[in-house]
């Protein structure tokens, strides 16, 4: 870790974050939900293993209900599995691989051509279909698990991975999201996972082309030596800002 980044964590009390978002879920589920759970995208990384932690921090174990969604075989589902049994809370497993393929036949059968975005965005688009399709069986809230730094370049799906309810991760980097992680006790196999984008078998930082280390510094002290890494994250970043702002309406 670069002396910049360094330098920021070790003036922040990642402790008292964690304890604060702890009291905002209890906090917004008190307004937004009294008795109702907290429904979980489980992918097995860092993200959703650290809303779960905190969420089962702030409202108990049977008020977290941990979704897996494999779209047909998915080589890290383990991670997922041991998750939610470390953290000992209620979950189902539904594979989307169906629904994935309907939509696709479907798109097919009416004349369309398949698309690279199309491709790669429809599963997360039914994942959370599936999440909502689940807390209405149990009259749930749904969580975001995007954090400040996938959120930064637009690294998620509109009305896919990028929906939820209640988001408790999204002023907080991916660097700043393992302090937190670990705060909560995490064991580091879940607060270290590689990060995967979970669609194209390649990690988060082969599609950036600069690491998450690289961004984090540049979003929380401006700093960042490398002129074409910033360009990079500046043209990401503002290339996505559509995904950030609320949906433009026209008014009369």
């Amino acid at each position: 870790m670069n002396e910049k980044l360094r330098a920021y964590l070790a003036s922040r009390d990642y402790d008292a974050i964690t304890r604060g978002c702890v009291e905002w879920i209890r906090g917004w589920f008190a307004e937004n939900g009294p008795a109702s759970p907290a429904v979980i995208g489980i992918s097995g990384g860092k993200d959703s293993s650290v809303v779960a932690a905190l969420c089962k921090e702030a409202l108990g174990r049977d008020r977290v209900f941990g979704v897996m969604m494999p779209n047909s075989v998915q080589p890290d589902i383990n991670y997922s599995r041991l998750l939610v049994e470390h953290l000992d809370i209620p979950h189902a497993e539904v594979n989307i691989a169906e629904s994935v393929l309907g939509v696709r036949n479907s798109v097919l059968a009416a004349g369309l051509a398949f698309t690279d975005q199309m491709t790669i965005n429809l599963p997360p688009r039914i994942r959370m279909t599936t999440l909502y399709a689940v807390s209405q069986c149990m009259n749930g809230r749904v969580s975001n698990n995007c954090n400040r730094s996938e959120n930064y370049v637009g690294y998620s799906t509109v009305f896919g991975d990028a929906a939820g309810d209640f988001s408790p991760l999204a002023n907080l980097t991916v660097t700043e999201v393992k302090q937190v992680g670990r705060c909560l006790g995490l064991p580091e196999m879940f607060v270290e996972k590689p990060p995967s984008d979970g669609l194209t078998d390649r990690t988060d930082e082969d599609n950036f082309g600069f690491t998450y280390e690289d961004m984090d510094t540049y979003i929380l002290t401006g700093f960042c030596p490398d002129e074409e890494i910033r360009e990079r994250i500046d043209r990401r970043h503002k290339a996505n800002l559509f995904k950030l702002r609320p949906m433009p309406e026209y008014v009369f």
